[in-house]
């Protein structure tokens, strides 16, 4: 009977297992690199990347993970000074302390990829202001690099309201921290009614 009874335990701890860890073992990251080369869409004409800002936009479930992009490459010297920053789940930005002439990078998300999903970026000329913007559609986890189809150029005076704030401390934070202050005070107060 006792054996009966540690393999109905080891069965159900199997299953309680695979129920609660499963999720986060089917969990994929996706990624994919791209790059921009400076030129205005549709011209010859070329600026000086300051900045770019990488958004994924209106699509729920989609997120960066990691510092949202690594790999930062350009044909132009300085590009080591550059560095991405994941402001939150669906901003990244990258910057620098000298201006490129192109920039290439590869784009982490978190999960498996949706059927579809929109990704645009925005490049910053040396005046700190919107160059041009992009929006593109990813199909599987994989960009279309086909114009039209697979991307848009957004106008710059007339971009979405993308979502640049930080992540907020979480409630549980505030509230350890008032707890932890709390009980200090207490503390504090008994070791002086007993002095």
């Amino acid at each position: 009977m006792k054996t009966n009874t540690k393999l109905k335990t080891l069965l159900f701890g199997t299953i309680g297992f695979f129920l609660l860890f499963a999720p986060l073992v089917a969990h994929a990251d996706f990624s994919f690199s791209i790059g921009d080369d400076g030129y205005y869409p549709n011209s010859n004409k070329h600026t000086a990347i300051s900045k770019v800002e990488l958004f994924i936009y209106d699509s729920p479930g989609v997120a960066f993970t990691g510092s949202g992009a690594t790999d930062l490459s350009s044909s132009s010297s300085g590009v080591n000074k550059w560095s991405a920053t994941l402001v939150n789940p669906t901003y990244v930005l990258l910057d620098g302390k000298k201006n490129l002439n192109d920039l290439y990078w590869t784009t982490l998300f978190s999960g498996t990829a949706p059927e579809t999903f929109r990704f645009d970026y925005l490049v910053y000329g040396t005046n700190n202001k919107v160059a041009y913007a992009i929006s593109m559609t990813i199909v599987n986890g994989v960009p279309n690099f086909t114009q039209g189809s697979g991307w848009v150029a957004l106008d710059p005076k007339n971009l979405p309201n993308y979502n640049r704030n930080p992540v907020p401390l979480p409630p549980s934070v505030w509230l350890l921290g008032t707890g932890l202050v709390g009980a200090f005070l207490v503390r504090k107060k008994m070791l002086m009614r007993s002095a």
